[in-house]
């Protein structure tokens, strides 16, 4: 494989984009640590072959001196994001090394895709998702037909269509423990808030996990968004388990006035963890910290790796705690 010529390696669960460096599942770009991103590149570089503990550690750290638990640590990082809990995707081989059990799409064939005119591949796509429309996202056929054109647009590339999100919430999905009619409730104001709301499913607890832990488990919503640029945020925990390990999507609205990071609306994965009550994880943009006040809302702050602080307050929108919580728009 030429990275020169190959830059987005397709596999059955993820999308390597070697050019942008990002890896996308649904559609969502997540959110890795610069190591763990180069673990999986260079496992992807080399799908369906083992690698060496030792070959890991010269294509990821060169010549620094490191314990393997950083190796591991990059490892369960990929695998939490992944939903790989089964090891179906990145295979151990005992005392020998790893192996990506998955081969990407043929060069050739992803070629040929990317020569289809984007109109016409992603109104028949549009076509399909609106043809199983769940019951309460009925729309008329005007509104079909509309939909369909305005998602066919042309943007510029790299770039995820603003309606994209839109035509993924139009197909009947698997939300796991929330209701629907909660979930009906969600998509209306991530759709009001300019969200680009990612598939998600959130998971059962197990009986074990501890109360600290457990009670970030949900949909949780910004009144008036960001303090200093009211740029407009949710949270999405979609699992938690006993080590306190948090998994979840962070949602930002379009870029406003004073907004650190320019641009349109974007979502990403996260994987985190709660420690004395507190959920920390550290992200390309700095570092995250959640905690949940005395009123049960989340004080959520971004240190800046550049400098400087970002601060939202949010509110249960879903959770086992508020499973009918309504959050109010002040926008």
């Amino acid at each position: 494989m030429d990275p020169a010529t190959d830059s987005v390696l397709v596999f059955d669960s993820f999308v390597l984009d070697l050019a942008r460096g990002v890896v996308r599942v649904n559609g969502v770009d997540l959110d890795l640590r610069p190591k763990s991103f180069a673990v999986l590149r260079h496992l992807a570089s080399n799908a369906g072959r083992l690698i060496s503990k030792q070959d890991l550690h010269a294509a990821v750290w060169g010549d620094v001196a490191v314990s393997d638990d950083s190796l591991v640590q990059c490892v369960r990082e990929l695998r939490l994001k992944l939903r790989d809990d089964d090891h179906r995707i990145i295979k151990t081989v005992s005392r020998r090394g790893y192996r990506l059990d998955a081969e990407p799409v043929l060069p050739s064939y992803h070629h040929e895709q990317s020569n289809v005119p984007r109109a016409t591949s992603t109104s028949r796509g549009v076509a399909v998702r609106l043809a199983a429309l769940p019951r309460w996202l009925l729309v008329s056929s005007l509104s079909m037909i509309a939909l369909a054109a305005l998602v066919a647009l042309p943007i510029a590339d790299g770039m995820r269509h603003p309606l994209a999100e839109l035509v993924n919430w139009l197909a009947p999905q698997d939300r796991g423990i929330v209701p629907d009619r909660d979930v009906e409730r969600i998509a209306a104001l991530a759709a009001e808030k300019q969200l680009p709301l990612p598939a998600f499913r959130v998971r059962a607890p197990a009986s074990d996990v501890p109360d600290d832990v457990r009670r970030f488990l949900g949909v949780w919503v910004s009144h008036e968004g960001w303090i200093n640029s009211h740029r407009q945020f949710m949270m999405i925990v979609t699992g938690v388990d006993r080590d306190g390990v948090v998994t979840g999507y962070l949602v930002n609205g379009p870029a406003m006035p004073h907004s650190r990071t320019p641009g349109p609306g974007f979502s990403g994965g996260f994987t985190g963890y709660v420690l004395d009550g507190i959920l920390r994880y550290d992200g390309n943009a700095g570092l995250h910290s959640a905690s949940i006040t005395a009123d049960g809302r989340i004080e959520f702050k971004l240190i800046f790796r550049e400098g400087g602080t970002g601060v939202v307050f949010l509110e249960p929108l879903w959770t086992l705690a508020h499973p009918g919580r309504v959050a109010h728009n002040q926008t």
